[in-house]
């Protein structure tokens, strides 16, 4: 998500990681602020850095854990409202949420590639749009820069 971001924004090199991979998923995979955010915090940093999401986050005023479910595809990136306690995924105890954030890879995987493919997707306007071909071009010049920085 990070590099589709950095793609669509023509920016490989600042640090807005998270705001051009917010972006990108708000435009092409049609994903709410709420949801990209949700995702981000609970995941992104996780992810990138090999390690297990977050167990919970606080978000508005309320303990949001998430839940890994493959089994209904219509409740991926739904927030389940039902309160109690969650166990937490290193497997160190429980936490009390208000919450659930569900997520399935699966799904999520088939939104990135959609975002990408389907009409009117990524590619398309890659295709039809001159500032977006400028951003993909400056961006790959960044990440395959061939100047010796050490």
């Amino acid at each position: 998500m990070d590099l589709l971001g950095s793609l669509y924004a023509g920016d490989a090199r600042s640090r807005k990681t998270s705001k051009k991979a917010a972006e990108y998923m708000k435009t092409y995979l049609n994903y709410s602020n709420h949801k990209a955010y949700l995702l981000q915090k609970i995941y992104r940093h996780k992810i990138v850095h090999l390690s297990q999401p977050k167990g919970a986050i606080s978000y508005n005023k309320q303990i949001i854990a998430w839940k890994h479910d493959e089994d209904v595809n219509a409740r991926h990136l739904t927030i389940d409202a039902t309160p109690g306690d969650v166990d937490i995924p290193s497997g160190s105890g429980k936490i009390n949420c208000n919450a659930q954030y569900i997520i399935s890879i699966l799904k999520l995987k088939d939104d990135i590639k959609n975002s990408v493919v389907r009409p009117g997707g990524y590619m398309e306007d890659l295709r039809n749009k001159t500032v977006l071909r400028r951003n993909f071009v400056d961006a790959i010049n960044q990440i395959f820069d061939p100047a010796i920085t050490d």
